[in-house]
């Protein structure tokens, strides 16, 4: 799995470091003027070379050459799955950093960071989607997958968090507020959720795919 991994880290190692420091910039200018997408940013950033590599992958036939390996094509899948959560993690890291830096505030970061954990593992179902449909379908599969992230947002976002906003009249009372804990950690955990099921529901496609 660790040649799989590294394999997809330098197919992919170029743009990486384009939308690495695209990433921190956006993380430095959020964490000033909207911090509670500070850490999504650089998250969604960096995944964004994983599905021109996914492309490029299936176009190439490379998952066919994965299939005759001695490895099982699972290995195939955790290994995307694997490099995908170190890429989320590391721009979880960076915009909680840059973020606690600018704002100084601990319970913002954290509110920031659930809402980034969250939306960037909603993104995972672009992987099984991809798995069914097709690379080919690559701008219809990432549309659809922003509107379902977009649209989790949005409910958790009008029904918990703006009530509250109205009343705490900035971003720093909002997230010392528990409620509002709460509600983005339950929007992390069900991110999270979706992202066990996109590796799951992804297993079981290319499992019994024909390629």
């Amino acid at each position: 799995m660790k040649g799989l991994i590294l394999s997809s880290f330098y197919a992919s190692k170029k743009p990486l470091i384009t939308y690495l420091i695209i990433g921190i910039a956006l993380s430095i200018v959020f964490a000033f003027f909207s911090p509670m997408m500070c850490c999504f940013m650089p998250m969604i950033m960096l995944l964004s070379p994983i599905t021109d590599n996914l492309k490029r992958e299936k176009d190439s036939k490379w998952m066919y050459y994965v299939s005759t390996l001695p490895t099982h094509r699972s290995t195939y899948v955790k290994a995307y799955f694997a490099f995908y959560g170190l890429l989320i993690s590391l721009g979880l890291l960076i915009g909680a950093i840059f973020c606690l830096i600018v704002t100084q505030n601990i319970m913002l970061t954290l509110f920031s960071a659930f809402i980034g954990i969250a939306m960037a593992c909603t993104y995972a179902l672009m992987f099984p989607l991809t798995f069914k449909f097709g690379p080919e379908n690559s701008n219809v599969i990432m549309l659809t997958t922003a509107i379902v992230a977009v649209a989790l947002f949005l409910v958790m976002w009008f029904f918990a968090i703006m009530p509250i906003l109205v009343q705490a009249g900035s971003y720093s009372k909002l997230a010392s507020n528990p409620l509002v804990l709460m509600a983005t950690g339950s929007y992390a955990l069900l991110g999270f959720i979706i992202f066990i099921i996109s590796y799951l529901a992804s297993l079981f496609i290319f499992n019994k795919q024909e390629l």
